[in-house]
């Protein structure tokens, strides 16, 4: 049991965004404005059946009750229907009150039961009138002759890709309403797109030969995928079979897929496409190639991959796009501005798969080359070795030879040795007493110089002058050999023999 609610929890919610996004695109709103995931998982996860129930839920309040309320609890309650049990009829009443309502009041009573009727029209153009935040145009039924006003905001008008002009028949998707300052009954469309293959592809053709002049197809601007794609940014839908195909062939080699699930029928998907293409636009250095991917279909159901706005937002896209829509026969805009262009998803998932395959094989036969390559050098390395080896051995037999030679000549030297050392000997003996009887001559010569140099100081040696009696006088470190070089009031000093006297110049005579 336990598993079963976990089960249940998982497909309310994803019951509950579609049909959340759903809205949003008919009111012209981000997804988060209706109601936000934190939301959808309380109510996912709680299951509430009553209006208090529903209340006590963070982002349900008295308005969003009002306007969401009874689908929301519509839509739980089908969830806890297991496949084994029959859903027991219960009619919802209507609030009453014995308190008259305002009329604004009334009117909101009737936009919340009316939010509940959204479909999917078809009819002729009428009349237009395109303004700068709202298209208001008229569709008439050929039959019974019925009108029904409509609108549309312009932003979404735009997205759509189609300029409707009366005579045109169309197919909108929306919702009722009563505009409350005027009381006027409309249809508040979200999706427009025109009807018939004949129009559609008048539309295509004149779409593709816009893109054409503008060399949006151009093959100079075509980008190549890397050789091995690792990181994959994926759009497509998660109910098809698509997905089952890409991944099916995109084969086991480690790839890192992020995946967006999108709408991928009709016009309607164009708003889910556009917003999976700008979320991945901000990571553009973090997959090497955007894939998108659908199957084949007919013009109508291809619709949202031939819209203007989405091929723009295809080729501004920073990384490489491979595209795999369709068959063969199904060229779409979208298609032909991607970088890379197939037939189907399959053959997109082999465009990635197939160059890891042949680099496997290709490592495969390297590998098995290279031992083939290896074990050769290894016996012509083998072979060199033994041939260098027989080499070595010849040289070194010669080698020895000439060792042998040398060293029978060094054996014949040192025979003679004896000799040419006691020869030797008596020449160093001669060379001694030349040189002792050299040396003690220049000695003898050395202290006759010496001597008369000593005889020569001693004659010109100033004390021996000062014992013959004599004086030196100094004026500070000048000596005086003058009278003129002396004042009175100078004080000298005076050097004798024996000792020195300090003396002062009284009188100059």
């Amino acid at each position: 049991m336990e598993l079963k609610r976990k089960l249940s929890t998982s497909e309310l919610f994803k019951t509950l965004r579609a049909w959340r996004d759903e809205q949003a695109r008919i009111g012209g709103v981000e997804s988060y404005r209706v109601l936000n995931n934190a939301c959808l998982e309380a109510i996912a996860e709680r299951m509430p059946e009553t209006k208090e129930a529903l209340t006590e839920i963070k982002g349900i309040k008295e308005a969003k009750y009002r306007q969401y309320g009874k689908s929301i609890i519509a839509m739980v309650k089908a969830a806890g229907v297991s496949s084994s049990e029959e859903p027991e009829s219960e009619a919802v009443p209507l609030e009453s009150s014995n308190e008259p309502l305002s009329v604004g009041q009334f009117l909101d009573s009737v936009n919340v039961e009316l939010s509940g009727l959204a479909a999917r029209i078809h009819g002729e153009v009428s009349s237009v009138d395109v303004r700068e935040r709202v298209v208001y145009f008229t569709l008439k039924d050929a039959k019974d002759e019925g009108t029904l006003n409509c609108l549309m905001f312009r932003y979404q008008y735009d997205v759509s890709g189609v300029t409707i002009a009366v005579g045109d028949e169309v197919i909108i998707e929306g919702v009722p309403e009563i505009y409350k300052p005027n009381g006027r009954f409309s249809f508040r469309a979200g999706v427009i797109e025109l009807a018939g293959e004949g129009a559609l592809k008048k539309a295509y053709d004149a779409l593709k030969k816009k893109f054409e002049e503008e060399g949006l197809f151009s093959v100079e601007r075509k980008r190549i995928l890397p050789p091995l794609v690792e990181r994959i940014a994926l759009i497509t839908s998660s109910d098809g079979a698509a997905i089952g195909d890409f991944t099916m062939n995109v084969g086991s080699s480690g790839l890192k897929v992020d995946f967006y699930p999108t709408a991928v029928e009709g016009k309607k998907a164009v708003f889910d496409i556009i917003q999976a293409l700008k979320h991945f636009q901000k990571s553009p250095i973090k997959y090497d190639c955007l894939v998108i991917i659908r199957g084949g279909g007919s013009l109508e159901s291809l619709q949202a991959f031939n819209n203007e706005a989405l091929v723009r937002e295809v080729s501004r896209m920073p990384m490489p796009v491979l595209a795999g829509i369709g068959h063969e026969k199904d060229v779409t805009l979208a298609a032909l501005v991607a970088d890379v262009m197939v037939s189907t998803p399959t053959a997109a998932a082999r465009s990635i798969g197939t160059p890891w395959e042949e680099a496997r094989v290709f490592v495969s036969h390297s590998a098995t080359l290279l031992i083939q390559s290896g074990m050769q050098m290894l016996e012509e390395k083998k072979n060199l070795v033994a041939e260098s080896s027989r080499a070595l051995e010849a040289h070194f037999e010669n080698l020895l030879t000439s060792v042998s030679r040398l060293e029978q000549a060094f054996r014949e030297k040192l025979q003679i040795f004896p000799y040419l050392f006691s020869v030797l000997r008596g020449k160093l003996d001669e060379s001694k007493k030349e040189l002792i009887a050299s040396l003690s001559e220049a000695l003898k010569e050395s202290r006759d110089r010496l001597g008369a140099v000593e005889a020569s100081l001693r004659q010109y040696d100033p004390e021996r002058l000062l014992a013959l009696g004599y004086s030196l006088v100094r004026s500070g470190s000048q000596v005086l050999r003058s009278a003129r070089e002396v004042s009175v009031g100078d004080r000298l000093n005076i050097q004798f023999g024996d000792g020195g006297v300090e003396s002062e110049v009284i009188r100059k005579t």
